[in-house]
């Protein structure tokens, strides 16, 4: 039994750090703004910074703008999570490297405690760079 259960925890540590490992590329826009959305709900730095660009910046539902490592940092230590998000109305409209998705994003999560619930319209700009999509930068704007 000991024998079974040290296979299984060893066999479910290999998948999953092959899971980890294995991050593939977005192959176009609408599959890049997927990802970034994915990344936050599943509040997963890893895969945050793998679609962020360099220079990414999100514009958030105050008007601030905050840079790739901020919003990195803040999803890794918990000061951001998203409980619940629902996209809806998705819209792709493609520009050879850059692709602009548009669409409304029902949220619910925390910025450090305090509780938020949103509609909020977003605008994701995606650039092809060497090779791979990346989130270049997000507008949120609250529904009024």
């Amino acid at each position: 039994m000991k024998r079974l259960m040290l296979f299984g925890l060893l066999t479910f540590g290999s998948v999953s750090a092959y899971a980890q490992a294995s991050f593939s590329s977005p192959l176009d826009a609408t599959e890049c703004s997927n990802t970034f959305f994915k990344a936050l709900l599943d509040e997963d730095s890893n895969a945050l910074n793998n679609v962020l660009a360099d220079d990414f910046s999100i514009v958030s539902f105050d008007g601030r703008q905050i840079d790739r490592d901020m919003l990195s940092q803040a999803v890794a230590q918990g000061y951001l999570t998203v409980e619940t998000g629902m996209l809806s109305g998705s819209r792709t409209r493609d520009y050879g490297d850059v692709g602009v998705v548009t669409g409304t994003w029902n949220v619910k999560g925390k910025i450090e405690s305090n509780g938020f619930q949103n509609e909020v319209t977003y605008t994701v700009v995606s650039v092809k760079k060497g090779g791979n999509w990346k989130v270049a930068t997000v507008q949120l704007t609250p529904v009024q």
